[in-house]
């Protein structure tokens, strides 16, 4: 779908403005960061929303964001779990191409996406990846998962692995650079048991079991972002220094990763949950207007290339 790879946040929002808006739900929508963030989105004419919760208060916030309020389409649903499955069922109904939420948990909106009569299910597992600028700002790293699964055993990463790959074809990556992350760079049993799943995917990877790409591990994180620091560890490989996709090996590794750049480094993110029928932008209630900007262009952009290409399943 792209002619090139996308680098920055410009050509993301280029990118994603250059395609045909796409209707997007917006759970419990009634925030000043939501709103914001779809005011901003409305006006670089990435989508067409609809706003789901309490009507007078998404109307008063928008307002103050100057969201022409008046010519969208809202759903007036005080109760934000009730919020949560009116926005899913828009998906299901095909009356929308992607959801987004807002003032409500993570767990309560998840478990909209999952349910069984409405929601969004593809029969594979939901991964967040998120897109984070390289330590020279001149390129996406994707990292995953910070947000969905807590502890995942073998077989989830390789299904979290082939959705973080599924978002570097959207990005245009032409031959993803993985790196399984872990604390040293060898097996180390049983005390490290992420190390072993690291070893197995990087087999994996070499015998063509995920595609085209080149998958490394495990890995620690300064092999992962200085390839100085690799050659003096004698860790030598293509992924070393350019790694492009990152995969964690708990929810508290990737959680941590991903509030430390946010905040430490003061970099923004885009990032959204792949693995349902469309993509699923969830975004901390605590990021910024600019961070959901991001992930609503990147949401654009997937949900774009969802509709134009089969999606490779999990093996």
């Amino acid at each position: 779908m792209t002619s090139g790879r996308i680098n920055t946040f410009p050509e993301l929002m280029a990118a994603a403005r250059s395609l045909k808006k796409p209707r997007m739900a917006v759970a419990a929508a009634g925030e000043d960061t939501v709103i914001a963030s779809v005011a901003h989105a409305t006006r670089e004419a990435l989508i067409t929303p609809v706003l789901v919760g309490v009507a007078d208060d998404i109307r008063r916030i928008g307002a103050q964001h100057g969201l022409d309020t008046g010519a969208l389409d809202i759903i007036d649903v005080a109760n934000p779990v009730e919020a949560c499955a009116a926005a899913v069922r828009l998906v299901h109904e095909g009356d929308a191409e992607l959801v987004m939420k807002g003032l409500v948990s993570t767990k309560e909106f998840i478990r909209a996406i999952l349910h069984q009569e409405f929601g969004m299910r593809r029969g594979r597992p939901l991964s967040h990846v998120a897109a984070i600028e390289s330590p020279d700002q001149s390129r996406f790293i994707l990292m995953t998962d910070s947000g969905i699964n807590i502890r995942p055993r073998f077989n989830r990463k390789i299904a979290i692995l082939h959705n973080a790959l599924f978002v570097a074809k959207v990005l245009g990556f032409a031959v993803p650079k993985v790196a399984v992350l872990a604390a040293v760079e060898k097996v180390e049993l049983p005390a490290m048991p992420a190390t072993l799943d690291a070893e197995l995917l990087r087999r994996m990877g070499e015998s063509g079991k995920f595609g085209d790409c080149i998958i490394d591990g495990p890995m620690s994180m300064d092999n992962v972002l200085d390839s100085h620091t690799a050659e003096i560890k004698g860790r030598t490989s293509p992924v070393t220094g350019k790694a492009d996709i990152i995969i964690v090996p708990d929810i508290e590794t990737g959680n941590a990763m991903y509030k430390t750049i946010r905040y430490l480094a003061r970099r923004e993110i885009a990032g959204f949950v792949v693995g349902a029928t469309a993509p699923v932008i969830v975004t901390s209630r605590s990021d910024s207007a600019i961070t959901k900007l991001y992930s609503i262009a990147l949401g654009v952009l997937a949900s774009r290339y969802q509709s134009s290409a089969k999606p490779t399943s999990p093996r």
